[in-house]
């Protein structure tokens, strides 16, 4: 699955802006696919993440961001 997102949605690289790989979020189990993070529509200052398990199994996995976080549910 991994190889499959690679393929149909390339990373793209924009010289000059980081100057290290960097990662907002990550997700320590390969059967948890971070498909989204956009912006709440109803809440300022708000992300909605949008995670699945893509194995057909039941898995336990952390999400883990660098961002300052006030509140997850």
């Amino acid at each position: 699955i991994e190889y499959a997102y690679n393929l149909n949605f390339p990373l793209h690289l924009f010289h000059g802006v980081i100057s290290e790989p960097w990662s907002a979020f990550s997700v320590n189990s390969p059967a948890v696919i971070l498909e989204t993070i956009k912006q709440a529509e109803n809440r300022a200052n708000a992300l909605l993440i949008r995670l699945y398990e893509s194995h057909g199994s039941c898995v336990t996995t952390t999400l883990s961001t660098s961002l300052s976080v006030q509140e997850a549910w």
